[in-house]
């Protein structure tokens, strides 16, 4: 008996280790200006208008476990699904959708008002988007509105965006674990990256000007790390989180160049808790315009390690906490005036610690203010 125990058992790992080290089922779509040789090779050849036809037919044809579909270099043009949220439709788990860098271009058609990439489902979930570039062009596609008092209804005009519904249906069985990597998005009507849901993570991407917020995590926890934001025209906030918790904001770069205006470097919502805004840049040439670097507006906070220098000494580009239990310290910061003004009504501590100080000034409007230097 043990020895058929023991050979029973030898077969159930060798038959894990067997599926386990099975390739991951791919699938190649090629552009209509990808090379020869990359179209005469793929699974789908796109015609350079409404590519999100064999995109999306690409993403069907996957098998039940998942898989990777690989864009190859070429320029996609991106047109609305009639009667759905987006033109790229990501409806399942266990997806990857990769490019082959800044070679591989999604462009959004003029008029379609819409997402670009656009994740839906209840529980849909570990999806990774990486290694290409969007563009949601959103000076051809600045007439989407939507319905100010339906949730979401004005934010689905994006470069990505996940929700698990439509807009104005609740966030039960929400979409999680998706991952956009060492991807370029810019040039969103609305929000640049939009993700709600827990484990929702933001690494190493170059992104630019939106409407809204660059890139914006919901529901948490999640992490914003390691992306360049470079801001050349008007744009809302580069990276915040909205009625979320646990979010981590590291290690970002926040450039605002010359003619940018950026109402918001980093911001954490009112009434968020457990926000990390640690070892970042944020950089306004003298030409650019930011009006506030950080607006800390969530309990639990730590803001430490930053470096946030502006050119321009009037008027002074604002660090605000209005939140308590928080702590301020070891940043450099020019230009910049640290403004206290806990409006929770709690009267939480707020630790000012030693930073380092370059025409920089304290406005102490409310709140339990201790200075530890």
């Amino acid at each position: 008996m043990v020895v058929v125990l023991f050979s029973l058992f030898a077969l159930v790992a060798g038959s894990a280790d067997a599926v386990a080290a099975q390739p991951m089922a791919t699938v190649t779509v090629a552009a209509h200006n990808s090379s020869p040789s990359a179209r005469s090779t793929a699974d789908y050849v796109c015609d350079g208008e409404g590519d999100q036809e064999e995109i999306n037919a690409a993403l069907t044809s996957l098998p039940p476990a998942g898989g990777l579909v690989f864009l190859m270099e070429g320029t996609y043009d991106i047109r609305k699904v009639q009667g759905t949220l987006g033109g790229i439709l990501i409806q399942r788990s266990h997806v990857i959708l990769a490019g082959a860098g800044a070679a591989t271009r999604l462009v959004l058609a003029p008029h379609q008002n819409t997402n670009v990439i656009r994740i839906l489902g209840r529980d849909v979930g570990c999806i990774t988007i990486r290694d290409l570039q969007v563009d949601a062009n959103r000076e051809h596609n600045a007439e989407g509105k939507g319905d100010p008092k339906i949730s979401h209804d004005r934010f689905e005009f994006c470069g990505i965006k996940a929700f698990c519904g439509w807009p104005g249906e609740s966030g039960e069985s929400p979409t999680h674990d998706i991952t956009v990597e060492n991807a370029t998005v810019r040039n969103a009507h609305r929000l640049g990256i939009m993700l709600e849901g827990p484990n929702m993570k933001v690494f190493g991407n170059t992104l630019g000007n939106a409407g809204s917020d660059v890139v914006e995590i919901l529901t948490g926890p999640g992490e914003i790390r390691g992306n360049l934001i470079e801001i050349t025209g008007p744009t809302h906030v580069a990276i915040g989180s909205d009625c979320a918790d646990s979010i981590l904001m590291n290690d970002n770069i926040v450039h605002i160049k010359p003619g940018g205006r950026l109402d918001i470097a980093f911001r954490s919502w009112k009434g968020s808790q457990r926000h990390v805004i640690a070892n970042n840049l944020v950089i306004v040439d003298s030409a650019g315009v930011c009006a506030q670097a950080i607006d800390a507006r969530g309990s639990h906070t730590v803001i430490t390690g930053n470096c946030l220098q502006s050119t321009n000494s009037a008027p002074l580009t604002r660090l605000t906490v209005s939140g308590g239990d928080a702590l301020i310290s070891a940043n450099v910061l020019e230009n910049i005036m640290i403004e206290i003004n806990d409006l929770s009504g709690e009267n939480k501590p707020i630790i000012l610690g030693p930073n380092l100080l370059d025409n920089t000034s304290i406005d102490h409007k409310a709140g339990h203010l201790i200075r530890s230097y």
